[in-house]
């Protein structure tokens, strides 16, 4: 979709964000003792808004500014929501590796969780190209679900989105597997993978659906998305080595200051009509 098709000044929404971030987000983050790499963040942050004002005419990519933003607000939410934090530390180093995990939380007694945030963030394309795409993962469908969109009315973008999302999620969630292997026994901990949506693209409900088949080792039986998955997996020789705790959720849209966050993101429970659980 292009910026013109609306009636909106995208330009001045995103500096009317930024400028939001540096009232509001940056000293909550600066004034956190609990935060000692704030710092480094807020650098981070700055740096990416510096590179796009100087390219923009160019047209350059704001997604940059969106990944640290979903990090602003991740850190913000972990100091908020964490019961029992003491310490957060941004992107430290591990030792024997240069690879790195976004946050390590710290408890009173020393103990670490790792967290790592990946914004997923498909793009909106409406092509012929996609709505075939739809047509032949449609045909292969669970017979209990079905993803209803048209073509008239971007259903090849609609679709293309979602299950660029999905295969994101096992894209994204492998490469934590293999940094998480990296970590010295000495500074273990469960790691956690948070995802960040725009709340357009995909949604929490997605989320879950991956989380319990990441947990479980197989699909929920009303996963539009099984049967794509299980050929993608298959197709690009992937395999889930299951080793992270679980998934979090971030929902922000690029606007925002505030976001939606929920922890360790499970599908809905289903029960038989005595009580007990399938």
């Amino acid at each position: 979709m292009d910026d013109n098709e609306l009636d909106i000044d995208w330009e001045a929404s995103k500096v009317g964000w930024i400028d939001e971030v540096r009232r509001v987000l940056l000293p909550r983050l600066s004034a956190e003792k609990k935060f000692p790499d704030s710092t480094k963040l807020v650098r981070r942050f700055e740096a990416e808004v510096s590179a796009w004002y100087k390219r923009r005419t160019a047209k350059r990519s704001f997604r940059g500014v969106i990944n640290i933003g979903n990090e602003l607000a991740a850190a913000v939410a972990l100091l908020d929501g964490c019961k029992g934090l003491t310490l957060l530390h941004y992107e430290p180093c591990m030792r024997g590796t240069a690879q790195t995990l976004d946050f390590c939380l710290y408890d009173a007694d020393g103990h670490r969780v790792w967290i790592d945030v990946k914004t997923v963030a498909p793009q909106w394309l409406d092509d012929d190209e996609g709505w075939q795409r739809f047509q032949a993962l449609a045909a292969d469908f669970p017979p209990n679900a079905r993803f209803g969109v048209q073509r008239a009315f971007a259903g090849a973008a609609i679709f293309g989105q979602a299950i660029k999302a999905r295969w994101s999620f096992v894209t994204r969630t492998i490469e934590v597997e293999e940094k998480a292997a990296l970590i010295p026994p000495e500074e273990g901990g469960p790691v956690w993978l948070m995802f960040c949506s725009d709340r357009f693209a995909w949604h929490r409900d997605d989320l879950e659906d991956f989380a319990d088949f990441y947990r479980a080792g197989r699909f929920r039986e009303d996963d539009w998305a099984s049967s794509a998955i299980a050929r993608y997996l298959s197709d690009n020789s992937l395999s889930l080595a299951r080793s992270l705790a679980g998934f979090h959720y971030l929902g922000r849209r690029h606007d925002e200051l505030d976001s939606e966050l929920r922890w360790a993101v499970r599908g809905p429970r289903f029960f038989a009509p005595d009580g007990s659980q399938p």
